[in-house]
This record gives C-alpha cells, structure tokens and sequence, in this order.
C-alpha cells in the first residue's frame, strides 16, 4: 500500500489527511469531555480535557521547533501519525478499570503528534505548491482541518450513545490507520543545509523580523475572536436572548454552517484577499458582531452573528495564508511552531478572560470590549499589510 501511495505523492492529499487526524482526535475528545463531566460533575475538568492537547505543544515549543528545522517534515508527519497510531493501539489494551484515565493520558500525549502533523504539513504545502497556488493550498488545507473538527464533534454525542469509549478509540485507531497512509502520499520536499546560526536559533521559536511580528499579532486576533465566540455559544442565547438548550443548540448549528460558509467563501475569494489591505480584513467582523448583541432578537441576533463568523473565518483564513507566504525559509519553522502553540494558548486565555469578564459586566460589555482590542491591535500594526506585499513582490 505505501508503495502505491508512494507512485501518486501530492501535496493535494494534505486536506484529506488533516480532515481524517482531525475528526478522529475531535470525535474521542469531545465524548471524553462529556464523560468526565458525567462522572465528576466537574465543567471545568471537561473542559480541561477539551484544552489538553494543545498543553504539550506549548510546553515542547522548543523541541518542536527543532524538529521541524532539522527534519524533512513528510517524514515528520509520517513519523507522527504512526507514533499516535501505537499510542492509541496500546490504549485499546488497557484495562477497563483504568481506560478513562489511560484515554485522558493518550490525549495529552498525542497533542504534541497532532502538533507536529499540523505543523510539517504546513512546511510542506509551502516548499511544494507553486507560490500562485499556496493560497489556495493553505485554504483548503484549513477547510478539511475545520471539516473534520466539526464532523467529530458532531458525531461524538451519537457516537458515544452507541459505542463504548474502548470502541471510540478502536474507531480512532482506524481513523489513524488512513492518515499513516495518506502521510506517505505526501511529497518529497527539498533539503537543504541549515546555516550554523539558524541551527542555533532552532532551539527555540522565535520570530525577529517585524513584519512577521505585526501578522503574528493580527493572527492572534483570530484566538481572541475564537475564545469570545466559545463563551458566547451558551452566553449569547441563554443570557442575551433568554432562552434554553434547544436554542443554545440552534446557535450551535447556525455557528458550524458560518464558519463553514466562511471557509468555503474563502476559496472562491483568495485572488480578491490581497486587493483589501489587511486592516481591513481583522476589523470588518466587529460591525456584525456588535450589532448582533445590541439588537437582542433571536433571529436577527442569529443572522448577524453568522455573519460576523463568516467573515471571522474568511479573516482567520487571510492572516493565515500571509502569515504563512511571507515568512522566509529560515524563519519558516519557527513560524509554524509558534503557529501550533501560540493560537491555542491564546485561545484558552482569551476564553478565561472573556468569560470572567462576561460574568463581571455583561456580554454586551465584553463585546464591545472585543471590538475595542481589535482596532488597537490592527491600528497599532497597521504598517503590516503593504510590508508583506513589498516582500512577496522583492522574492
């Protein structure tokens, strides 16, 4: 099998493989969050759960970064996807007294893997497709990812009516079985010999060049955006609209359709992205946003959140892809390193913040507190934008 996979090698496989990674981590990893709180009680050890994997990745950025420096990064993601496929296959062994922990454990360790695999598939997209295709590339690559986010945490409330978490795992396993597979469809990527100085400067990510440190900044906008939006899934139609879990699970559905909406918009509109400055892109979801918690009524609160989360994503999408084409190829481990850590930790402290925020002084409050960092941040960056065009037009 891995010789004909060999014979078709293609960066187009990378979508298909972040979506299979993705739905079988989401589909084990929402139904072990729900399965705690069951048997603690506790909202916030789920939630714990929900955030573990993203712990190792932040902890071993170091490691992580060096990996990816030294490393062909096909054979990285190779490497990856197998190590969490033993890891998992032991845990299909492990005894029934002990499975709930040992799954929790799995989790946590698999998060620096799925790290790893997110990030080396970005290096290989980059050193792969032609540069008037890496936009396009990197979109659908985040598509498939978002996919199978969204398709595993759908499926893990049916899934976990019917299979035990032993079978979960066993379903996972299986999930991780395809994306080995897919992994050595990736291509080849071409080495070359790094400097003295960067090796170096691999032992830890860091991003010197400031208009990197200006995108970087707008990107993690996206982790404030995605924390708000987090609390504001039972906020917004329990506080803000008063009502109960079936509207809080409409908000749900509505939510998935936008940013898949966003995602899909985000394709068609990638040769259109780069004629609107930058600044434009992270401020345009505010105004939907806000109006959608100042009007107060179900449905049009519905339809402009969605709005504002299409273009969320068609925003997240955008820094992405620049942040991605601009950086060197020096800087370009160190980019995708802190890519992998920094978002998700943001996310986790933007979440804490808003949400003690929203319990202090309301949600209409925290989001026109949202809308006020994201003009201070976009302001304060606002040299960004014609920066990196001026790079990609000088390489």
């Amino acid at each position: 099998m891995t010789s004909f996979l060999a014979g078709v090698r293609s960066p187009h496989c990378t979508p298909v493989l972040l979506f299979v990674n993705a739905f079988g981590s989401f589909l084990v990893l929402v139904s072990l969050s729900t399965l705690v709180e069951s048997a603690t009680g506790s909202g916030l050890l789920a939630a714990a759960v929900l955030s573990a994997p993203w712990l190792p990745a932040l902890l071993l950025a170091g490691p992580l970064n060096r990996l990816l420096a030294r490393h062909a990064p096909e054979r990285l993601v190779r490497l990856a996807e197998a190590t969490s496929l033993g890891l998992t296959a032991a845990a299909l062994v492990a005894p029934q007294r002990a499975l709930l922990a040992v799954a929790a454990a799995l989790l946590l360790a698999r998060g620096y893997f799925e790290a790893v695999t997110r990030s080396a598939t970005a290096l290989v997209l980059r050193e792969t497709v032609p540069e008037q295709r890496l936009d396009r590339a990197n979109t659908v690559a985040e598509i498939g990812k978002l996919t199978g986010l969204s398709v595993g945490a759908a499926l893990a409330g049916p899934a976990a009516s019917v299979l035990s978490l032993r079978g979960l795992i066993a379903v996972n396993a299986a999930t991780l079985v395809l994306s080995a597979l897919l992994a050595w469809a990736l291509p080849s990527t071409p080495q070359q010999a790094a400097p003295a100085d960067d090796a170096k400067a691999a032992a830890r990510p860091r991003v010197v060049d400031p208009v990197l440190r200006r995108l970087f900044a707008r990107f993690l906008l996206v982790s404030f955006w995605q924390g708000f939006h987090t609390v504001a899934v039972t906020v917004v139609p329990v506080q803000l609209l008063g009502g109960g879990t079936r509207l809080v699970g409409v908000f749900v559905a509505v939510s998935s359709v936008a940013l898949f909406t966003g995602s899909l918009a985000a394709l068609p509109a990638q040769r259109y992205l780069t004629r609107v400055p930058s600044a434009v892109w992270a401020v345009l979801p505010v105004a939907p946003l806000l109006a959608a918690v100042l009007v107060g009524r179900t449905v049009p609160t519905l339809v402009l959140y969605a709005l504002f989360l299409v273009l969320f994503e068609v925003a997240y999408l955008h820094c992405n892809n620049r942040l991605l084409a601009t950086a060197r190829p020096a800087e370009l481990p160190s980019v995708v390193t802190l890519r992998a850590t920094l978002l998700p930790s943001g996310v986790a402290v933007s979440i804490l913040a808003l949400g003690a925020l929203c319990d202090l002084v309301g949600l209409v409050s925290t989001a026109f507190v949202v809308a006020v960092v994201t003009v201070v941040v976009t302001a304060s960056t606002g040299t960004a934008g014609p920066a990196w065009r001026r790079r990609v037009q000088d390489a």
